[in-house]
């Protein structure tokens, strides 16, 4: 699912998804997936990095573990 998430998100605007799978979190903008799990700081913080750069809004990007 997120791979197709992937390949049909919209690269600009900053669109993306995130969605839990078991204790993961799943983070997925066009052409980029994140996964981490609860304490994978680096991973989560390269995920809301990439937010930014895509332009998401600041308040989107506090998904909790």
């Amino acid at each position: 699912m997120a791979a197709a998430l992937a390949r049909a998100l919209n690269p600009e605007g900053g669109w993306y998804a995130d969605f839990r799978d078991g204790t993961d979190r799943v983070i997925v903008y066009a052409g980029k997936i994140f996964r981490y799990g609860p304490g994978d700081n680096e991973t989560r913080a390269a995920a809301i990095a990439h937010g930014r750069a895509v332009g998401v809004p600041e308040h989107q990007l506090d998904w909790k573990d």
